[in-house]
């Protein structure tokens, strides 16, 4: 789907998360690929103007300038925000040592997004009205996997009391394979490595997962046997921050990413007045309807 087909909502989850289609909210790997869509146009567009403004083509900038002022694409605002995905985070004790589940499954499986839909009955019937192939390609639904903590070779972070790993976006070698797998469910399994060299390109040079603490997660799993968290993907700069550990107080002012329940019921409405009166000459609208970089 177009980025320009998309909604963007900022606030309190429990303010927002009514406004739209629940299974329409953007996982990891979407709305990356819609954030490194708009890196490479943006960089492209910089160069654009570097060279026009080198050969003097003043009223090309110019007419740039008023096209940017009058309408910004979506896709670059996307990038420098905090967003909440649909991807779930559970952390479950096992054993002596806490695991890390990483569940980077369905809506179904996000229990903090779960328990707002089912005290709003009006987006919990939207929920079942609609399945996730209305709004999603097949290769961005996640898959679910069991990490432990000590497996992923995490490091604590003294600003947020969580643990990390970081990979640099230059890299050709991956030597712990569990770091590759979240890597590949938060950027996608298709062309890990091109994409890395697109982002280093761009001056993105760090890759950064944080992860509840273990002694938390073990404290707070003994009762229930479960932690839930948010998974947050911070503002596009040099070092990309996830927060797989993300939890409502501490992310009271995020966006989603997903289409408005209202803005969906016109949109219908709309095609099907296009659809009557549409020419043979109409065609293009039968392209391709999602941004890529590739």
């Amino acid at each position: 789907m177009d980025i320009d087909q998309r909604d963007i909502e900022k606030g309190s989850l429990p303010e927002i998360l009514p406004k739209f289609y629940p299974n329409s909210i953007s996982y990891l790997s979407e709305l990356n690929e819609y954030r490194m869509y708009a890196e490479v146009w943006s960089n492209k567009r910089s160069k654009e103007r570097e060279k026009r403004s080198e050969i003097g083509q003043e009223g090309y900038l110019k007419t740039l300038a008023f096209g940017e002022e009058k309408k910004r694409r979506k896709i670059d605002k996307i990038r420098f925000d905090y967003f909440v995905v649909a991807n779930s985070v559970n952390y479950i004790e096992k054993g002596r040592k806490p695991y890390a589940h990483i569940q980077m499954g369905g809506i179904q499986t996000n229990s903090i997004i779960n328990k707002i839909i089912k005290s709003e009955r009006r987006i919990l019937k939207e929920l079942s009205d609609y399945s996730h192939s209305d709004f999603h390609s097949k290769e961005y639904l996640p898959e679910t996997f069991d990490i432990k903590f000590d497996e992923l070779e995490l490091h604590p972070d003294k600003k947020t009391n969580k643990y990390y790993f970081e990979i640099p976006t230059d890299t050709t070698d991956f030597s712990n394979p569990f770091q590759k797998i979240i890597l590949a469910q938060v950027l996608g399994k298709e062309a890990l490595s091109e994409k890395l060299q697109l982002l280093h390109k761009v001056d993105r040079k760090y890759i950064r997962c944080l992860f509840e603490n273990p002694e938390i997660s073990k404290r707070n799993t003994s009762s229930s046997n479960t932690l839930s968290k948010m998974c947050v993907a911070w503002p596009f700069l040099e070092t990309i921050v996830f927060d797989f550990a993300g939890t409502l107080e501490e992310y009271s002012d995020a966006c989603l990413l997903g289409t408005l329940i209202k803005e969906k019921e016109e949109k219908v409405k709309r095609d099907e007045k296009a659809t009557e009166g549409q020419t043979e000459e109409e065609g293009w609208l039968d392209g391709p309807k999602i941004d890529s970089y590739v």
